[in-house]
């Protein structure tokens, strides 16, 4: 069962990631499982290569599922070797994980087109970790009640310091090996090579985000979000620096990160580590 949610998993990831251009336009394709068909997890290649082939410039044409994850690795100056030294479990993030833009569809040909209707993001990483707006003198503006920051989504890895963005990659590069054959349903802990005690910047609500070293459940068992602008307590990262993985039983998401993000694709066997990709905000804390 456990080898049948690896490729159940990949497979359908593939599918949910993988879009193409109709006349500049994006759309999804659908994708049909064929029962039988087996899956090889080794990808053959380092994580750093998997990630370049599928991110500006792709090996196959407009399979660009990692291009922010790579732009804001580029932004923040971070080294790519980190993404070629062994023994290590990789977070990726695709696209809409860093942001999901507003979109409209139509058919074109019978096959159905997928429009962006804006710029603005209506979910991921720039949606979730907005940007904190400014008065004209540099001061921060308050919603009415005086202590809610106004923000606004960011439509750029430059919203944020080249500092918080590294370290938000930093926190998603695990030392050690974990994946389908360790895990189960209980969270495993792995120390990411983000520094311990390291502190999120305030420019965003990412550095108000408050992180635990201990579970922070609701009443429905789900995990608490929640953002500090009274006390100022927030961190933004987890703050022993780890990161957690379980599997559930679920047919095509069997793999969960903090608690918070269904990974789409998991167990991705690269030369140096396994990669295991998220498709939705990747909270950098595990409680």
């Amino acid at each position: 069962m456990k080898k049948l949610n690896i490729i159940l998993a990949s497979l359908f990831c593939a599918s949910l990631l993988g879009s193409c251009k109709i006349g500049g336009l994006e759309f999804q394709k659908d994708f049909k499982y064929k029962p039988g068909q087996p899956t090889d997890a080794h990808i053959n290649k380092s994580a750093l290569q998997y990630l370049r082939d599928r991110g500006k410039t792709p090996v196959v044409a407009n399979d660009t599922v990692f291009k922010y994850m790579q732009l804001g690795l580029e932004y923040a100056g971070l080294d790519p070797a980190e993404y070629e030294k062994a023994g290590r479990t990789f977070i990726f993030l695709s696209n809409n994980a860093v942001r999901v833009l507003p979109t409209t569809s139509s058919t074109v040909n019978g096959q159905t087109v997928v429009r962006t209707t804006s710029n603005i993001p209506t979910a991921g990483f720039w949606f979730e970790f907005q940007i904190l707006d400014k008065n004209p003198d540099g001061s921060q503006k308050y919603a009415a009640d005086g202590i809610t920051p106004i923000t606004h989504p960011a439509t750029s890895w430059n919203e944020y310091s080249p500092q918080t963005v590294k370290n938000y990659f930093l926190s998603l590069i695990g030392q050690g090996d974990l994946g389908f054959s360790t895990l189960n349903n209980a969270n495993q802990s792995l120390t990411s090579i983000l520094p311990v005690g390291t502190v999120a910047g305030k420019e965003s609500k990412l550095g108000f985000f408050v992180s635990s070293p201990t579970p922070n459940y609701n009443i429905s068992g789900n995990r608490t979000i929640a953002y500090d602008y009274v006390n100022n307590t927030g961190k933004g990262f987890d703050p022993e620096s780890k990161f957690n993985l379980k599997v559930t039983n679920a047919d095509f998401s069997p793999m969960v990160f903090n608690d918070n993000a269904n990974v789409a694709t998991g167990g991705l066997l690269a030369t140096n580590g396994q990669i295991h990709v998220v498709a939705v905000t990747a909270f950098p804390s595990r409680y």
